[in-house]
């Protein structure tokens, strides 16, 4: 007589076993429980014809057992209206209701889920989903994207999965369990981008002050170009992000003099101009909104700096030629989308043949502090990263011309 709870044991009625008891045909799992307040029973039949022995149908029952345990539980605690399960794309939908994220974040987290999950997974029921699936998805995006993105579907299924439990679905995270995959794959950007000379940045804006062949008439036109222009040189001499630059108040911008010490005797000579330019603010996704001012990035991009020389000047003409208040808002007073802005510069830069993007005037503010010998923690304080080898290893890149250069002058040790 077995002792397993919800298992019970089935005799024939006619057979006998060799030493006279009634023949033992099978093991069932019987559970009882209600759905919707209505009395009902799981109930499975296991023939130990089917098995080896009788321990291998046993084990076989209790494997059945403890699988539908949770189910029925489940069913047990369901409301009128709720459902006893989920497929994949239904948890998807319901991620933003137990995670609130930024429309940004959204539509990255939906395209993801709609190239490497939905098409091959999203109509199973999460009960189906194995781990050779969510490690197939992995594995697709490694093959064609970089390490970040397959990050990225890890963390789809990963939320997926903990909806699953908050709805009481009888499942694991089984991406708790995966190892992500490498991704072979690096951009263009991370091997071959360098820093821009300041020969090439200036033919650049003379190329793009005539991009487009607009009429003087069209105002619209005209203007946008030229404020994207100012906001590219604006970011070169500052190092802003591109959001934090659209979010630019002229209520941010202090004129003020300081006095000119010369360093031999350290008597004042004179005084010179500059721009204090106080950043507190960026522009980006909320949870409402796509476009709409919020925090800096980090509480370390919370920074002033101070601007000299002809950045002075630049950012006078900048002031001059803005008619908002929010200097870089486009001509219908609204914040440039970050796809407009890549797009454009883009283009731009297609028709010039120079590449240059909003992020490099960032990496190449970086790499020229550097090259000049700045202080790591002084580069660090002025981008608003939270330590110098952000700011270094990541943005401060050699040129190839740097390269050849320290090669040409290496010295080697004598002794």
């Amino acid at each position: 007589m077995i002792r397993e709870k919800y298992i019970t044991e089935r005799y024939s009625k006619r057979l006998k076993d060799p030493d006279g008891q009634p023949k033992l045909l099978a093991y069932v799992v019987d559970i009882h429980y209600k759905e919707y307040g209505v009395r009902k029973h799981y109930n499975r039949n296991f023939l130990i014809e089917k098995y080896l022995n009788k321990t291998a149908c046993l084990k076989a029952a209790i494997r059945d057992r403890d699988k539908a345990i949770p189910l029925v539980l489940r069913l047990s605690k369901l409301q009128i209206g709720e459902k006893d399960t989920y497929t994949v794309n239904e948890l998807f939908e319901l991620v933003p209701k137990y995670f609130p994220r930024t429309q940004g974040t959204y539509k990255k987290n939906n395209k993801v889920y709609k190239t490497y999950i939905k098409e091959k997974f999203g109509e199973k029921d999460i009960h189906s989903i194995e781990i050779i699936d969510v490690q197939e998805s992995l594995e697709i995006c490694a093959e064609r994207c970089t390490q970040q993105q397959v990050r990225n579907v890890k963390t789809d299924w990963h939320r997926i999965f903990q909806v699953a439990i908050m709805k009481d679905l009888p499942v694991k995270d089984i991406t708790q369990l995966i190892d992500t995959p490498i991704s072979n794959k690096v951009t263009e950007k991370s091997v071959s981008e360098q820093n821009i000379t300041q020969q090439d940045f200036e033919r650049f804006c003379e190329f793009m002050s005539h991009y487009g062949g607009y009429l003087p008439w069209d105002d619209k036109q005209n203007y946008n170009r030229d404020i994207l222009l100012w906001m590219l040189k604006f970011m070169r001499i500052t190092g802003l992000r591109p959001q934090e630059a659209k979010a630019i108040h002229r209520g941010d911008i202090q004129f003020c003099t300081i006095p000119v010490v010369d360093k031999t005797d350290g008597h004042q000579t004179g005084e010179e101009e500059i721009a204090i330019v106080t950043i507190v603010r960026s522009i980006g996704s909320t949870f409402t909104q796509k476009l709409a001012e919020k925090k800096t990035k980090t509480a370390q991009s919370k920074r002033s700096l101070p601007v000299f020389d002809d950045g002075v000047k630049l950012i006078k003409d900048i002031l001059e030629f803005s008619i908002y208040d929010r200097i870089f808002d486009s001509y219908q007073g609204q914040p440039f989308t970050a796809d407009y802005v890549s797009d454009y510069y883009s283009r731009v830069s297609r028709a010039c043949g120079i590449k240059v993007y909003a992020g490099l005037m960032r990496k190449a503010f970086s790499a020229d502090n550097y090259s000049n010998g700045t202080n790591p923690a002084a580069i660090k304080k002025m981008m608003g990263h939270k330590n110098e080898n952000m700011s270094v290893n990541w943005y401060a890149t050699a040129a190839d011309a740097e390269v050849l250069e320290a090669m040409r002058n290496r010295k080697y040790k004598t002794k």
